[in-house]
């Protein structure tokens, strides 16, 4: 899925004057490099508050890189500092052995603003702290952690003090009414109510999730307030955290609890992407069947109820407010592991720990936990021997570790009553789907295979069960483009390392016409050619795909695609890895055009094209998609370099515009009545543009203008435009984001200032930096040779 930016109108309260403060400090302090704690204990709302003063408009456009790295008890080096990077400079392809060094490379000259969220212990910030340089540029670290007493050289210390009982009553008018007005008659309890709160928002956010439940009335809340509240252990005059999530647990249903307690299998302070979560909560077999509903639907009523009730928080929205990712409070982490544990529901093991292989209890499901980049990996890693259904483990990785790939075909063997398997968080040998196939009863497969060959499309085939299933390969295992006969299957991934290495005939002996079972397939994730020449009839029997993702066959297939009539999400790109490397550029890009209109998926709402050569008669077709509502075009070109938007051209519905690394120098739109429902529109890494429309400011729906790296004339046209909003009163609805790196080659050095004087001083800093390494290098060659009595 692409990346998209929430517009979060939820009303922010308390804190004004600590965020006020803060923002100063951030934007007005010295040149040094000063590092900003905010302390407290849990659920005061640190976290809340540094995402509010990180996202505030005077601090994005004031520093020249951003990044924000949760960095938990479970503490990462690695993980971390990756995060950080690829934020940084928006690169996940670099290796974790070097990325340090490649970090404080990409920040040396540059005025910065990193966030640690949820720091533990002095040794993680000293650790992390040394990879960012101290460059005069007036950088800023902000951290926040329970115990101040990690951080000793904090230039300024925010400790958050407890809500009043007025901050209290307000934060629950706002997470109950949504900015309507609270009924006269509850005023008088709602505030009692508060008070029991103890001054803490994660515990106001518990209680308003509950009385959410209840009748609006005075007596519902009376009776709240005195049987259920008061009933609570006390705690400056109101409860204990602990209390309040097992209050709200109590209150859930069985099939909600269990999704709930679901969250314990993921390490702390991570964020989960809803549609893997979905995949597994259908799979465990949590969410209800019903009638005439898709299951995934029911799974999100289920996410919702639980974001409703408090206890998972929102971390990511797509552009029609559906829920992208979500996380929960570290306190609510705390309370799943510890109920999951007392339940037998779920098993912790983490991978650095000795085995206990004494334990007698038989959990129903394990999540392997690992948090180093090394460590040994016993060759079986469960002690047990017994009934599991349910094998997890986290991190993912996303690189083959040809060293350490581990040979799992026991668990075939040992666990024939599994029912989910993810095993993406480390390689293993191709062997181990040999043994897969007499796991009759899996409904969820990840495995990330390492080996040589090929693999037969039928290899999994007595998997009748399987609804979701997701291979990884290196360059020298190939991976056919589907597998046959798995009737139930509605969630298929296969992705390559080196896609030009896939099976061109990835059919059985009997051709295409064998296939069956894949009726019900709802997404379909390729990395590499969906070939509608060799398979005729494929798309036919894909009448209820809703997603596709492939790259751009060399056949046409625009008459085939108008068969997904339930298609929603396209994605199209060029082979994204040829000989193990990542493409991204405008090399040969394949041109879409005479597309056929009627034969283009109706329900189509998100296109999403990559390295893609565009006619203008293409963009009017899509222009005319009637349930169009996002557009993502990345590296993609134009004919003739310009995008010129007619007053013929209508994107009636279209709502989210992004344009990465466009290949455009000009873009012209003549009428915002081209443009009627836009409410966001995403520039990145606009090299070229000159421009960007003046006529983007009429647009009265549009909420956010966000340019990250383009040209000075770019970013004088995007100034431009804010402007023209506040003079038509518009600003407090629009937010315009710029960050920009100006062409400064014909600028001499007296000229320099601000943004355009930084990207100088940083180039000559990193020849410094590079030659102090090369120094260091040579000398301690030298050193070496010496001690040999070589030199």
């Amino acid at each position: 899925m692409p990346k998209i930016y929430e517009i979060d109108n939820d009303k922010v309260v308390g804190f004004e004057n600590e965020a006020a403060t803060i923002i100063n400090q951030l934007i007005h302090g010295s040149n040094e490099k000063e590092v900003i704690l905010i302390t407290g204990m849990g659920g005061l709302g640190k976290t809340t508050l540094a995402k509010r003063v990180y996202e505030e408009k005077s601090v994005v456009n004031y520093f020249d890189k951003h990044a924000w790295c949760t960095v938990s008890q479970e503490y990462d080096y690695c993980k971390n500092l990756y995060k950080i990077y690829s934020q940084v400079c928006d690169d996940t392809e670099v290796k974790i052995d070097n990325v340090a060094e490649k970090l404080r490379k990409s920040l040396m000259g540059w005025r910065y603003l990193i966030v640690l969220d949820d720091i533990w212990s002095e040794k993680a910030w000293e650790e992390l702290n040394r990879v960012f340089p101290s460059c005069d540029k007036g950088s800023r670290i902000v951290l926040t952690s329970r115990e101040k007493s990690v951080v000793s050289d904090a230039k300024h210390i925010c400790h958050l003090p407890f809500f009043t009982t007025d901050e209290s009553w307000e934060l629950l008018q706002v997470k109950l009414f949504k900015g309507k007005e609270c009924p006269k008659q509850i005023k008088s309890v709602g505030r009692e109510i508060s008070k029991k709160c103890g001054g803490l928002p994660l515990i106001v956010g518990l209680i308003a999730g509950l009385l959410g439940g209840v009748e609006k009335s005075e007596q519902t809340w009376q009776e709240f307030l005195n049987n259920i509240l008061s009933s609570q252990v006390a705690f400056r005059g109101g409860m204990q955290s602990n209390d309040v999530i097992e209050l709200s647990y109590k209150h859930l249903s069985h099939h909600l609890k269990q999704c709930l307690l679901y969250f314990s299998a993921f390490q702390e302070d991570v964020e989960i992407e809803v549609s893997y979560l979905i995949e597994l909560w259908i799979s465990e077999g949590f969410i209800e069947i019903m009638e005439e509903k898709r299951v995934e639907d029911t799974a999100k009523h289920y996410l919702n109820h639980l974001v409703g009730s408090n206890l998972v928080m929102i971390s990511k929205r797509n552009y029609d407010g559906d829920i992208l990712c979500c996380a929960v409070h570290d306190l609510v982490h705390d309370f799943c592991l510890a109920k999951a544990k007392e339940e037998n529901f779920l098993h912790i093991i983490k991978m650095e720990d000795k085995l206990d292989p004494t334990l007698k209890f038989t959990p129903h499901r394990i999540s392997f936990h690992r948090y180093s980049c090394d460590g040994e990996i016993p060759n079986e890693l469960v002690p047990w021997n017994s009934p599991i259904g349910t094998i997890l483990g986290y991190p993912k990785i996303y690189t083959i570790n040809y060293w350490n790939a581990y040979d799992g075909s026991w668990l075939g063997k040992k666990f024939e009553h599994l029912t989910i398997l993810n095993f993406e968080f480390m390689s293993v040998c191709e062997s181990i789907l040999s043994e897969m196939n007499s796991l009759v009863h899996l409904k969820y497969l990840a495995l990330y295979l390492y080996g040589s060959g090929s693999i037969s499309p039928l290899s999994l085939k007595n998997l009748q069960c399987l609804v979701t299933l997701k291979l990884s390969s290196d360059k020298d295992l190939h991976l056919p483009k589907y597998f046959l006969n798995l009737k139930s299957l509605r969630h298929m991934t296969i992705s390559h390392y080196d896609c030009d290495s896939c099976p061109t005939e990835p059919t059985p002996a009997g051709g295409i016409e064998t296939i069956s079972g894949l009726e019900v397939l709802q997404s379909l994730d390729l990395e590499t050619f969906l070939c509608i020449r060799r398979d005729e009839h494929l798309l036919r029997k894909l009448s209820h795909l809703k997603y596709l993702n492939c790259a751009v066959s060399p056949y046409p297939f625009a008459e085939e695609i108008g068969m997904l009539h339930h298609l929603e999400f396209l994605r199209l790109h060029e082979l994204r890895y040829r000989g193990g490397h990542k493409l991204y550029s405008h090399m040969n890009p394949h041109l879409l055009k005479d597309l056929k209109l009627s034969k283009f998926p109706p329900n189509i709402k998100e296109i999403n094209l990559e390295s893609i050569t565009l006619s203008s008669s293409a963009i009017s077709i899509i222009a005319q998609l009637s349930n169009l509502e996002a557009l993502i075009l990345v590296a993609c070109k134009f004919e003739k370099e310009e995008w010129n938007v007619d007053e013929e051209t209508l994107f009636c519905r279209l709502k989210y515009l992004e344009l990465i690394n466009p290949g455009i120098s000009i873009w012209n739109i003549s009428s915002a009545e081209c443009f009627p429902c836009l409410e966001q529109v995403i520039l990145n890494s606009c090299w070229n543009l000159q421009t960007v429309p003046c006529s983007l400011a009429d647009i009265f729906t549009l909420k956010l203008i966000r340019v990250h790296q383009c040209t000075a004339s770019c970013a004088r046209s995007v100034k431009k435009i804010e402007k023209d909003v506040q003079e038509m009163g518009n600003d407090e609805q629009l937010k315009i984001i710029l960050r920009r790196m100006a062409n400064d080659s014909d600028i001499s050095f007296e000229n320099m200032t601000g943004p355009i004087k930084r990207r100088h001083d940083r180039y000559y800093l990193n020849l410094q930096e590079n030659l102090r390494i090369g120094c260091m290098a040579y000398l301690a060659a030298k050193k070496f040779l010496n001690d040999k009595g070589e030199c």
